[in-house]
């Protein structure tokens, strides 16, 4: 009789987010292009979207401050508690959780479970691709485990993140708002963000616009409505091409911004009251 070979394992990719590093490089990436580290918060349920199999999540309460009444502190971290919540209550998602102590609130028992989870699911067979969100140097020996286990190993990863990290993994994957601005949300319930590519248009007369302006050789035409902002840009050498954001919530200077950040189109220069307000009826 013929001899019968397993048969490969199914991909299945996991991913695992250390929360703490999540939260940091949003607060650093919004301040950038905000001017305000506090403008949007990270939206789990867009960064978990995907082909994941499983998502954890990795974060920390924070600890009861020296002298604090106990009613003060339950007070103080209800929110954070509410927030985990929310995370468990999506599909997939795992939420583990550790404490913070002393003054510059450094997280106990986060990383080391993160390393002990990621290295149980490699050993037991559950995976064959891992994606790990973080950026500290301590991760350094666990990606070189895994990788040396035969699982692929992609990290996504902050601008500062350490570069024996990125070394270590077999791929990498930049965290910043060009291409991850749809993870970023107002109100923790929505994406703040979603881009539409650039893309041939019709005339902007079409569409009911009457306001054009040039700069630096591109003739724009633009329309702001209800949290949707639409660009047109013209040469002499192309058609007209079109953009489209939906920023709910946003203002239209936060709009631009956004808009720009992305598209690097330098809309913002152009100036608000050049957008008009509402396609003509």
């Amino acid at each position: 009789m013929p001899i019968s070979y397993p048969s490969a394992l199914p991909e299945r990719e996991y991913l695992f987010i250390d929360g703490g590093c999540l939260r940091s490089s949003t607060r650093a990436m919004c301040k950038q292009i905000f001017g305000g580290e506090n403008a949007y918060e990270p939206l789990i349920s867009a960064i978990a979207a995907g082909s994941y199999h499983k998502v954890f999540y990795y974060d920390a309460v924070p600890g009861r401050d020296h002298g604090e009444a106990q009613a003060a502190y339950e007070a103080r971290v209800r929110p954070d508690h509410e927030r985990f919540a929310k995370i468990r209550a999506l599909d997939r998602v795992h939420v583990a959780l550790g404490y913070t102590v002393g003054p510059n609130r450094r997280q106990k028992g986060v990383d080391v479970q993160l390393a002990v989870d990621m290295m149980t699911h490699a050993f037991r067979g559950n995976l064959t691709r891992a994606t790990l969100f973080a950026g500290d140097a301590d991760f350094v020996p666990l990606l070189r485990s895994l990788v040396g286990e035969g699982v692929h190993v992609t990290l996504w990863h902050p601008p500062q993140a350490s570069e024996d990290l990125k070394a270590a993994a077999d791929s990498t994957r930049l965290f910043q708002f060009a291409s991850d601005h749809h993870c970023l949300s107002l109100d923790g319930q929505q994406s703040g963000f979603r881009a539409i590519g650039v893309e041939h248009s019709r005339w902007p007369e079409d569409e009911g616009i009457t306001r054009f302006t040039e700069k630096d050789g591109f003739l724009y035409a633009g329309r702001w409505d209800g949290g949707i902002l639409d660009v047109w840009r013209h040469d002499k050498n192309t058609t007209w091409r079109r953009v489209s954001l939906s920023a709910p919530g946003a203002d239209l200077e936060t709009a631009l911004t956004a808009l720009d950040a992305i598209h690097s189109w330098g809309v913002k220069d152009i100036g608000e009251a050049f957008f008009e307000p509402a396609a003509a009826a």
